[in-house]
Formats: C-alpha cells, structure tokens, sequence
C-alpha cells in the first residue's frame, strides 16, 4: 500500500525548458539578422554619400588646378592685372548639397609662393530646412 508518488512536473520542466531556449535562439537570431540588414542598407547609403563627395572633390581639384594654370600664365607673361581677384564655383555632389570653393588671388611674396588661397572650401545644402516640426514641452499659462 506504500504507493510511490511522482512529482506532477518532473517530464515537463525540461521540455518546457528546452522550448523557452530554443524560443529565445530563434528571437535572438531574427533580430540579429534585422539588424545586420539594416546596418547594411545604411552602409551602403554612406558609400555612396562618400563616393559623391569625393569625386566633387576630385572635381573641384581639377578646377582649381586649370585656374593655376591660368594664374601661372599671368604671371609668367606679366599680365598679372588680366587675373580675377577672386574665382568661385561650385559643383553638385547629390541633390540635396553641393560643394562651394572660392579662390583669392594675390601676388606671391618671400614667405608664400602661391598664387592663390582657397578661402572656401565647403559642403554647403541646397536643400531648404523647414523648422515646422515644433513641439510644446511645457505648457504656458501666462494668466
């Protein structure tokens, strides 16, 4: 009559278990695999931001490298006077910004060879900021 009583959860604590783990692995996995696509995604968005500015750059050295040619020509010619006193242009780098540069000539000295100085050299947005996203965080009553 001693009847040996078993414990009502015994079989079903390690099943229950093994399912929460394997439930939390493939919850674990489906974020990181989000995760890992988006940071994808945004990468990608970067390189191509980067590879835009640096070819406007390259751009913009090719331009500024024909104006010393021009300004090496004035002055080896001694036509100084036929040179602008400032040269500025600007390249498009995407469609929301673009690159600004503006040279200032000036005759060379003892201490400085060049011709130029590059008084700008800037990334400046094309794109108009609308500042019409406001919010009220305190509220304000002024009676």
């Amino acid at each position: 009559m001693n009847k040996k009583k078993y414990p009502v959860v015994n079989i079903g604590t390690t099943s229950i278990l093994t399912v929460f783990v394997i439930l939390c692995m493939v919850t674990f996995a489906a974020l990181s695999l989000l995760t890992a696509s988006r940071n994808a995604r945004y990468n990608d968005q970067v390189q191509e931001r980067t590879d835009a500015y640096y070819h406007a750059v390259n751009q913009a050295y090719q331009e500024i490298a024909g104006i010393d040619r021009t300004l090496q020509e004035y002055w080896a010619d001694g036509a100084w006077e036929q040179a602008e006193p400032e040269y500025a242009f600007i390249i498009p780098i995407d469609e929301t910004s673009e690159l600004s540069v503006r040279l200032t000539t000036h005759e060379p000295d003892a201490e400085d060879a060049s011709l130029y100085t590059i008084s700008e050299f800037a990334e400046i947005s094309t794109k108009e900021w609308q500042g019409d996203q406001s919010m009220e965080l305190l509220p304000m009553d002024l009676d």
